[in-house]
């Protein structure tokens, strides 16, 4: 069982889709112009740099922090602020003592479609007795890194010493999705997909202790060959550069203070007008999928040309899109009069994210939906049965609606809910394990407590914006690569609900824990933190998230919040 909770669930424009940068602009009273670059991952840390330049002609860039949390005007209407705080110069191109106020921004004005239809900006001398006056219209742009991004939009923000400019320079090539044939049969209860990848898609990985600049030449989908450059790599970090149907590259690097160059003097082609030398790359083998070439540095001290030697990541590519696929079953009980459209969003989310992590890695992949018509016991175990699982797969089994356990008992996870026979999620869990795949994960949101009737309960605990997607290849990798075991997961305590959200106009959201993963899925696997691709901690980060959206509703054991758990046997290569 999950229970109903109404939360305020907030969007401006389209901004709960997978995007995490955005920029806002506004005009101060005295006509200075002001371009904001947002990072927005969690309402707790929203990082934030503002470029300007005053009437004197003097280039200015501050940074500070915000704080998203909702304020109430005097006649009960309610805005969603970013609270800046501790403002601190950058820049500025002249001397100045002048310092800088951080800034606030306040979404209003929310229209049927539940989203915000407004941004205004105001510092903290704008906000006095709890009122808003003296606020400045404001406008708002999602950022795509792939496109929007350039290294001189980035370097009008952040000095090249900074780590955000490598890591956010990074996304400029390296934010495209994976071009796949998608094969998908579906009905009105259940529907599976495929996917293999119909091209080489070449990536180079700099495992030199300097940066490294790439200029490639390829065979387009048009039959044309084409330069096409640069990346810059930071070192132990991977590039895509360019997708192909011909298994044949050229390339040509160098590190970024030219002491080591990577070329081939027979092979002259023109780019921008200057002649470079390419190296040919040839796979191997004529297996479709990623292709990571590593760039290596025989003598890191060398000032001669073409002393270092490149080695091709063949076998990757071949293990990567032959001998693996991910197995997706996700089941979720759509048909339920007061649940089913919150876990059909759970159902569409959760399939989004792990089609998107596959495709970004290039292996293969199937989605197994079950739901409506098909949410029962001989559906699941069929479909389990006819996905002809292999050695080296991952097999993820989501399940999404009602649940119970019998506190009197000895099981610490619950069952589920279905049309028919109910399943144990643990039941559920070893019958999927003796499969033999290499990856075995199952997760639960659902109640794990005694069954009773559903009420709703108010909060003001939710988050305006959803995570972005921009994953790390690496940490992708790490999770579903080179990793094995199991792991079986449920959302709650026993004797604990499981919560779902309402949106503020009486519409169905996630429930509170798989909002939770897939926010800390996305921050696991992202380009833009320190994590390191485990599953360990992204459970983890979810139950904390989703045990303090919950804090405050009171369970039948008598603890407050859900406290989801799991029982994890996954290692590492």
């Amino acid at each position: 069982m999950r229970r109903i909770i109404t939360i305020a669930f907030l969007c401006f424009f389209q901004l709960c889709v997978a995007q995490n940068f955005y920029e806002i602009k506004w005009k101060g009273e005295s006509g200075i112009k002001y371009t904001a670059l947002v990072e927005f991952f969690e309402k707790e840390n929203i990082k934030v740099r503002v470029k300007y330049t005053v009437k004197d002609g003097t280039y200015k860039v501050a940074k500070y922090k915000c704080v998203g949390k909702y304020l109430y005007n005097e006649d009960g209407t309610k805005y969603f602020v970013f609270d800046g705080e501790d403002a601190e110069m950058v820049y500025s191109s002249k001397e100045s003592t002048v310092g800088y106020s951080a800034d606030n921004f306040v979404f209003k004005n929310m229209n049927a479609n539940n989203e915000f239809e407004k941004l205004y900006t105001y510092d903290d001398q704008d906000l006095k007795d709890g009122k808003l006056d003296n606020i400045k219209d404001a406008t708002f742009k999602k950022l795509d890194p792939a496109k929007d991004f350039t290294k001189a939009y980035i370097h009008s923000f952040f000095w090249t010493n900074e780590p955000e400019y490598t890591t956010y320079t990074s996304l400029i090539s390296s934010t495209a999705s994976t071009s796949t044939t998608t094969n998908t049969s579906s009905s009105s209860s259940s529907s599976s997909s495929s996917s293999t990848v119909e091209h080489y898609r070449l990536k180079f990985r700099n495992k030199c202790n300097k940066p490294v600049k790439v200029l490639i030449r390829y065979l387009n989908f048009e039959d044309e060959w084409k330069s096409k450059g640069w990346w810059e790599i930071a070192p132990n970090k991977t590039v895509y550069v360019e997708d192909s149907k011909n298994r044949i590259f050229y390339f040509y690097a160098k590190t970024t203070d030219g002491k080591l160059v990577w070329s081939d003097k027979d092979n002259k082609r023109d780019f921008k007008g200057k002649k470079y030398g390419f190296r040919k790359l040839e796979k191997s083998n004529s297996d479709y999928g990623s292709w990571i070439s590593d760039i290596t540095c025989t003598n890191q001290t060398s000032t001669q040309s073409a002393t270092t030697s490149t080695s091709t990541g063949t076998t990757t590519g071949n293990q990567f899109n032959k001998n693996v696929k991910l197995h997706l079953l996700m089941v979720a009980d759509t048909n339920d009069p007061q649940i089913g459209s919150s876990v059909e969003q759970d159902l569409n989310d959760v399939t989004n994210l792990f089609r998107k992590a596959a495709r970004e890695i290039g292996i293969k992949y199937g989605i197994n939906k079950l739901y409506g018509n098909t949410f029962d016991k001989s559906s699941i175990m069929s479909k389990i049965n006819s996905l002809g699982i292999k050695p080296n797969d991952v097999v993820i089994f989501y399940y999404s609606g009602h649940g119970y356990n019998d506190t009197s008992g000895s099981n610490r996870f619950p069952n589920m809910s279905l049309d028919g026979s109910d399943l144990g999620l643990e039941s559920i869990h070893r019958y999927i394990k003796s499969k033999g795949a290499r990856l075995s994960i199952t997760v639960g949101d659902l109640c794990n407590s005694i069954p009773r009737t559903r009420d709703g309960i108010k909060s003001d605990e939710e988050i305006p914006f959803k995570s972005g997607f921009l994953f790390d290849e690496d940490k992708l990798k790490r999770l579903f690569i080179y990793s094995k075991g199991s792991l079986i997961s449920t959302s709650s305590g026993k004797g604990e609900w499981s919560f779902c959200m309402t949106n503020s106009n009486g519409s169905m959201g996630n429930g509170h824990f798989t909002n939770a993963f897939i926010n800390s899925f996305a921050k696991e696997a992202s380009k833009v933190n320190d994590n390191n691709g485990s599953w360990r901690t992204m459970f983890s980060r979810a139950y904390n998230e989703a045990k303090s959206r919950t804090q405050y509703q009171r369970n039948q054991n008598g603890r407050y919040g859900q406290s989801g758990f799991n029982s994890n046997t996954i290692t590492y290569n």
